[in-house]
């Protein structure tokens, strides 16, 4: 399942100053759920690891914060009163507090800047299999054609992605009903969580050190 989302992930290590292997490397897991591959356990550049090692300590603090909970609360009570099925439900109310949240990020100059230059960074990536390296390679060809994810914005985009990922999820795929339900709560949702994105961030700085 995603995590805080990719461009989140280059937020965070932005925060470092970190040159864009390591920013690369912060979103590198979610890079590998969205190939299908799986990264090698040892990286051969130390930035690449040390931005792998970032994301998944972030993973580790963003789920536990109360504004982030808090939210995801609110979008499972908005979701389970519009009759959306337990595994969309629980999934959605996951995620697409992330994806939201990403589509509030992403207007800041700074950050967009990182993005593109870690999309750009020709470091080399370990896989696991040949596959999963040719796999990637295509994931980052399209992703420096698409430039920064500006479609996060749109709850529609939203929907979309949330499609794409759950549907082929016999058990968190949403049905057509399910998915105009989860369309109107992220609607109700999406102003929430953009008020909520300064305190959610400032706490996951400081619970980073």
């Amino acid at each position: 399942m995603l995590a805080l989302n990719y461009f989140g992930h280059s937020v965070i290590a932005s925060w470092r100053d970190a040159p864009p292997a390591t920013v690369l490397g912060a979103m590198l897991p979610d890079f590998a759920n969205m190939c299908r591959g799986r990264l090698a356990r040892e990286q051969p550049d130390a930035a690449v690891a040390e931005g792998v090692a970032l994301h998944h300590r972030t993973d580790g603090v963003f789920h536990d914060l109360a504004p982030v909970q808090a939210q995801m609360r609110e979008l499972d009570a908005r979701l389970g009163a519009l009759d959306v099925a337990r595994g969309p439900r629980l999934a959605v109310a996951h995620v697409g507090i992330e994806l939201m949240l990403d589509g509030v990020l992403v207007v800041e100059p700074t950050w967009r800047a990182t993005y593109e230059a870690a999309i750009a960074d020709d470091t080399e990536v370990a896989w696991r299999e040949l596959e999963d390296t040719a796999r990637f390679a295509e994931l980052r060809a399209r992703l420096r054609t698409s430039g920064v994810p500006d479609d996060l914005a749109s709850v529609e985009s939203i929907v979309y992605r949330l499609q794409r990922v759950l549907g082929p999820r016999p058990r968190l795929a949403p049905s057509a009903t399910d998915l105009v339900g989860i369309r109107t709560a992220l609607v109700a949702q999406q102003p929430r969580v953009a008020i909520a994105a300064e305190t959610i961030m400032r706490a996951l700085r400081a619970a980073l050190g």
